[in-house]
């Protein structure tokens, strides 16, 4: 049991939290650690505990769901976080991964592709339900995003994308790579406009995501 997957869960009703807490314990190797009714309870437990990856739900009601996220992300850069929300994929999933999320689940298909959401973000790739992979037109920014990043960016931006993924600040990238802290942050600009991420937070926390499947 020691090296199960310690999921943590927030959802403002006591029934969804019950019955995500159901299908996941009956799932070998991963288990409920952490259940919260509200974004402050949330914080306040993953301040208290340790945890492998996060089910947020988009309405918690203390709290603007997106705003949630970005709060957990910018704490917690590396907790992968598997968004859940009663919201169409196609309206809201952007958004939610833009704002840090590793996937987007929607609550009318949980019981079938929950673990295989888990599975996946816990991996270290992004989750794409089926439906929402059929709605988003080709060339998006999510599914930019998907893409080997190698493809996506330059030499050099790739060189800056992983020394920051491996928490590097930018005055150490400009010594290891011999250039001007001004000339790092304009590489750092390009990079999250090219890979549509608003925050260097979320940079951070992308680039150490993807460096395991790209190197």
């Amino acid at each position: 049991m020691e090296n199960n997957l310690r999921i943590a869960i927030a959802d403002d009703h006591e029934i969804v939290r019950s019955g995500l807490a159901m299908i996941i314990d009956n799932a070998q190797g991963m288990q409920v650690d952490i259940a919260a009714s509200s974004h402050h309870e949330l914080i306040d437990l993953l301040e208290k505990r340790e945890i492998d990856l996060l089910i947020l739900d988009l309405n918690l009601g203390d709290v603007n769901g997106l705003f949630s996220l970005e709060s957990v992300a910018s704490r917690y850069p590396s907790l992968p976080v598997l968004v859940l929300s009663a919201y169409p994929e196609e309206e809201y999933a952007i958004h939610a991964f833009k704002a840090g999320a590793s996937g987007y689940l929607n609550k009318a298909v949980i019981s079938s592709e929950l673990i295989e959401a888990i599975q996946t973000i816990q991996n270290g790739k992004r989750y794409i339900g089926e439906t929402l992979a059929q709605t988003l037109p080709y060339g998006t920014s999510l599914q930019k995003e998907t893409k080997e990043i190698s493809k996506i960016l330059s030499k050099r931006e790739f060189e800056v994308f992983t020394l920051i993924g491996q928490g590097k600040s930018p005055k150490e990238i400009a010594q290891i790579l011999s250039l001007s802290p001004k000339t790092v942050s304009t590489y750092r600009s390009r990079i999250m406009e090219k890979l549509m991420i608003t925050n260097r937070s979320q940079l951070q926390r992308f680039a150490y995501e993807r460096l395991g499947g790209v190197l």
